[in-house]
């Protein structure tokens, strides 16, 4: 018959290789917990591209009613989900699609593609604006852009 001391070593021995077991377990957890946190996700971003790019408003004489394509009501406000808006040629630029656009001067916004336009046909995008006035001291101008997502 065995002792109790003896007994007593025996379990100390299992329960010392199931804490290990134990130890080694949440190490691996933590580890993929890590790698999720910065495995990073495909990145969508596209290269680079130049746009001609005009502006305009959610009310003008051509028929503008202040509804983008998409059906979200701009009359009040040129931002979407915090991104500016723009029309884009939706063969070109997918709408809903996120971009960053890079003017002539350096500066960089992004914005939410959720409309189109009739003009608005390849390689073009229309800036949404709050007034007439911002439409035309935007004027006519050379942009780079990129799908961000």
């Amino acid at each position: 018959m065995q002792s109790a001391e003896s007994r007593h070593d025996e379990l100390t021995k299992e329960l010392t290789k199931k804490d290990e077991r134990i130890r080694a377990l949440e190490d691996e957890i933590k580890a993929l917990k890590k790698s999720k946190k910065t495995a990073q996700k495909p990145k969508v971003e596209s290269a680079w591209k130049t746009f001609e790019a005009t502006a305009y408003t959610a009310f003008c004489a051509e028929g503008c009613t202040g509804i983008t394509k998409t059906g979200v009501d701009v009359s009040h406000s040129i931002y979407y989900e915090g991104a500016r808006v723009i029309a884009v040629d939706p063969s070109v630029i997918a709408l809903g699609s996120t971009v960053e656009v890079r003017l002539a001067d350096g500066s960089s916004f992004r914005a939410k593609a959720i409309d189109t336009g009739g003009a608005i046909k390849g390689a073009r995008l229309d800036l949404l604006v709050a007034s007439e006035s911002d439409a035309v001291q935007f004027g006519r101008q050379s942009v780079e852009l990129r799908v961000i997502k």
